[in-house]
């Protein structure tokens, strides 16, 4: 047996799921299923190793969820939980079923915030490029034509001048420590503290954070009217939830609000405890989540929460780009001001130091 560790994308997942879920459909045995499913799986794909150990572990006896907990590396807990759910009630094919819709879901939030920042990241990116090659490479074929009236020059071109000449001179210092920087960032924020820290900060930021907590919020909702549905205990939806979101201040926030229903708190008076100053939870979750708690309808509620974030989500995705857009053609015209202002004050200058002549 060859063991899992590589990647599979939450679109191959999806399908994974789907697929299985039409075979158990049409009547087709689990293991008839999987073994349809990786003959038609190519061998170098990752997938398929998952298959075959999936299929080695249920051969030999283990149940689909303990089998999917022996590869943890292809299965993620609430996906797990949800299966198990499914074995336990005989409706293993509406679990997988469920888990391929959500995961589908998933990608198509993801696609949607890609999409709208492609643009924005291009446009830096060209300007940076412009930026340098300006610096190292033009400004220097310039200076031997402009060199004798440097002490004449405006200070718009000494300023570039100087500029170019610090880029120029130590471009490798420049970028290994710029390297530096990344490496001693992404080490980080791999510690405990650095992955806290760097999760808060990336929801409080002023543009981007607006989009990333509303996809949170449409992340765990999501997956918390999933598991609810499927049977799953309402505190270790809870826990599966705060996992799920990939964010270790939403998780300890949802492991402490697990502890405390645990305990007998309500949720929506553990999120008021929990999250006073409306950090992730806005008032508006909160006060629906106490309504449903009333009415004993907190999985259809949370879904419609996820499905007015998805809204939401759309909407700061537009805010976004109308907001980066703008940002970065006013940096590309603020250089390229700076370098007209540049060149064309030095062309003055020799024109006129020759008319003096």
């Amino acid at each position: 047996m060859k063991l899992f560790s590589s990647h599979i994308s939450i679109k191959e997942k999806a399908l994974f799921y789907e697929n299985l879920a039409n075979l158990l459909e049409g009547w087709v045995s689990l293991l008839s299923a999987l073994k349809g499913l990786r003959e038609r799986t190519p061998a170098w794909s990752a997938l398929a190793d998952g298959i075959d150990n999936l299929l080695f572990f249920i051969e030999w006896g283990d149940s689909v969820n303990v089998a999917m907990r022996k590869l943890p590396n292809f299965f993620d807990e609430q996906e797990i939980a949800i299966v198990e759910s499914g074995e336990q009630t005989g409706m293993i094919q509406k679990a997988f079923m469920a888990v391929s819709l959500d995961l589908r879901s998933q990608e198509e939030l993801r696609g949607k915030i890609t999409s709208a920042m492609t643009y924005p990241i291009i446009i830096f990116l060209f300007l940076c490029i412009a930026i340098a090659v300006v610096m190292i490479y033009v400004i220097p074929q310039l200076m031997p034509i402009i060199w004798d009236l440097w002490g004449n020059l405006p200070w718009t071109t000494r300023s570039l001048i100087a500029t170019s000449d610090f880029m120029k001179g130590n471009y490798v210092f420049i970028f290994g420590f710029l390297v530096a920087i990344a490496l001693v960032f992404q080490g980080y924020t791999k510690t405990d503290s650095g992955k806290i820290w760097w999760d808060r900060t990336k929801i409080g930021f002023p543009v981007t954070g607006m989009v990333y907590k509303n996809y949170l919020i449409v992340r765990v909702m999501s997956t918390f009217a999933l598991l609810n549905s499927s049977g799953v205990s309402i505190v270790k939806t809870l826990r599966l939830t705060g996992s799920s979101s990939g964010n270790e201040v939403v998780k300890m926030l949802f492991n402490s609000i697990s502890d405390d229903v645990s305990h007998g708190t309500k949720i929506s008076e553990s999120i008021k405890n929990r999250d006073p100053n409306a950090f992730f939870f806005t008032p508006d979750i909160n006060q629906m989540i106490e309504s449903a708690e009333k009415t004993s309808t907190i999985g259809e509620v949370v879904s419609k929460i996820a499905i007015q974030y998805k809204r939401e989500v759309d909407s700061a995705l537009a805010t976004m780009v109308k907001f980066i857009e703008p940002m970065a053609l006013l940096l590309a015209w603020i250089f390229v001001l700076w370098f007209a202002i540049a060149i064309f004050s030095a062309i003055m200058q020799i024109v006129a130091s020759a008319s003096v002549q």
